[in-house]
């Protein structure tokens, strides 16, 4: 695996399978690097994407496959889904940068075994990065497809993925927008502050639903869960905490990923947005803001 400059192939992935991408695209000459799942959505920066063919999710859960799709999107890079499990070998390609058109991960019906085999098959390991690699190189123009295996003798099939009407995630700005590196901060220094003032207006949807509300239906507002507000709702326990004060739950939740720019000058000031990028239609041009990372989160910290 190449370094993150040199790269023309990112995978997204841990264990055997996405090893085995990687040696595959290695073995064609094909610079690649690695991400792991917990990592890639801080560390890779869409500038460095968007140098490369494509982008591939190996063995990634859902939401990380949704996340690796998103960045794509923004991207204008190919992006290749495969994963093993209960239906076998299962290969999606989603040609992003060559046709504006085609459906995304959002469309395509959900797997029915949505994480990979713990104990996969060697062979079918072997033969699913195999397939995965070679899709990553000639993804481009086919549409988007699924490919299914379910056994290595049983014979694949092939279908088309339909774009689906009214999917959020293929609504502009999210494709092929003009991308532009920016600082995280959102008040306006002082100096230009009067001129800033004309853009409060302006809408931007976050890649990060933020928490702006949680409260006790009984007790209203819990000191003790103020730190959850403007933090990504992601970082929130997979089931709602009861009210500290009363026991009563779940609690009221409230989360939001648009924003105008005045509501994010209040609510964040000069303190970074807990986002990887945001989205904005301006002049009839799609843009999105490339966000420098914000620095790593003090445990505990609110």
């Amino acid at each position: 695996m190449s370094d993150s400059s040199a790269a023309r192939v990112v995978v997204v992935g841990a264990g055997a399978l996405a090893d085995e991408v990687a040696r595959n695209l290695a073995l064609a000459g094909i610079p690649s690097v690695m991400h792991r799942p917990a990592d890639f959505w801080r560390n890779l920066r869409l500038a460095d994407l968007q140098d490369c063919y494509c982008a591939v999710a190996a063995g990634c859960d859902r939401r990380t496959r949704g996340r690796v799709s998103a960045l794509a999107q923004v991207a204008s890079v190919d992006f290749v889904s495969v994963s093993l499990g209960s239906e076998g070998i299962v290969l999606e390609t989603f040609p992003y940068g060559s046709d504006s058109e085609c459906a995304c991960l959002e469309c395509a019906p959900p797997l029915p075994a949505d994480v990979a085999a713990a104990l996969a098959d060697p062979i079918a390991t072997g033969i699913a990065g195999a397939l995965a690699a070679a899709a990553a190189l000639q993804c481009a123009g086919n549409g988007a497809r699924r490919l299914a295996i379910p056994a290595l003798v049983a014979a694949g099939t092939s279908k088309a993925l339909e774009r689906r009407a009214g999917c959020p995630a293929c609504a502009p700005p999210w494709r092929a927008p003009r991308v532009v590196r920016t600082r995280n901060r959102w008040a306006a220094r002082p100096g230009i502050a009067p001129e800033a003032t004309t853009l409060d207006g302006q809408t931007v949807r976050l890649s990060e639903a933020i928490v702006t509300g949680c409260e006790c239906p009984d007790c209203g507002p819990v000191d003790a869960l103020a730190g959850a507000i403007n933090r990504p709702v992601a970082e929130l326990p997979p089931e709602a905490p009861a009210c500290p004060c009363c026991g009563a739950s779940p609690l009221r939740v409230e989360v939001r990923d648009e924003f105008s720019l005045g509501e994010l000058a209040a609510r964040f000031g000069s303190s970074p947005v807990p986002a990887k990028f945001a989205l904005a239609c301006i002049g009839g041009t799609a843009v999105c803001f490339d966000l420098e990372p914000a620095a790593a989160r003090e445990p505990g910290a609110g």
